[in-house]
């Protein structure tokens, strides 16, 4: 035999058994359930939790959080979880759900709404552009409110039943002013935006260009100003008086 023998070869098998038992005995474990869920090797149930379970695997496809009793989810939930096929976040107490909820689930193939007492107000006109948009199916439940589309199926409602105006802040132009005041104002039927700087001596005035769709200069005007290269003061304590002022005295003889 090639190991010489008929017991040549044991300490060698002993040798492979403990590499063996050692190797499985440093092997990383294997992650744990949530406590408030029910796992299999690609599923999650989770029962009676406020929210979204913390270590969950990120590799599970299916999760379920029905019947939660939760009202509200935050932004960015379901970032953890990128494999998920199948979601369903049913019967709870939603009233809406934040904007980007789906982001970076680009597996996503079924969501379940149903038994939600969705607001369907702004709040939720995301949702509808999303599931014109998605490729995902969804069963969705119906509206509690506002009064107009109380009933209403989510899956019947469509952009231009929203009446919402919404307003973001935005870098439209930089200019290079410390200033301490903008006050727009209408010259000639144009309009212009005066932008003062005390502190560099000087009021600059803009105008309008149609062409470029921006403000461009117009003129400005220098004068001295008693704040230049003398920033205010701080102020004194207020248990402090100020100084008196000085004045000539008049000697008397």
């Amino acid at each position: 035999m090639g190991c010489g023998g008929p017991w040549a070869c044991v300490p060698l098998f002993v040798l492979l058994l403990l590499l063996a038992a050692g190797g499985e005995r440093h092997r990383p474990p294997r992650w744990k359930c949530p406590i408030v869920c029910s796992c299999t090797q690609d599923n999650a149930l989770c029962d009676r939790t406020d929210g979204v379970p913390r270590g969950l695997p990120p590799d599970i496809t299916s999760l379920s959080l029905v019947r939660s009793g939760f009202t509200e989810l935050r932004e960015g939930s379901f970032l953890q979880t990128p494999s998920l096929q199948l979601l369903s976040l049913a019967h709870n107490q939603l009233e809406t759900l934040p904007r980007h909820l789906f982001r970076g689930l680009d597996a996503l193939t079924h969501v379940d709404l149903r038994g939600n007492p969705f607001h369907c107000d702004c709040r939720i006109k995301w949702l509808v552009e999303w599931l014109s948009s998605t490729n995902a199916s969804a069963e969705l439940g119906e509206c509690q409110g506002p009064g107009e589309v109380n009933g209403t199926q989510l899956s019947q409602l469509h952009l231009q039943d929203f009446d919402c105006i919404t307003t973001a802040l935005a870098l439209f132009q930089s200019l290079p002013f410390q200033a301490l005041s903008v006050e727009p104002f209408w010259y000639q039927g144009e309009q212009h935006v005066a932008i003062t700087q005390p502190f560099a001596g000087c009021c600059s005035l803009l105008e309008w260009d149609h062409l470029d769709g921006a403000f461009r200069a117009y003129a400005s005007i220098n004068a001295p100003s008693p704040h230049r290269d003398h920033p205010p003061q701080a102020p004194l304590p207020s248990d402090q008086p100020p100084a008196a002022p000085f004045l000539p005295t008049e000697q008397i003889p």
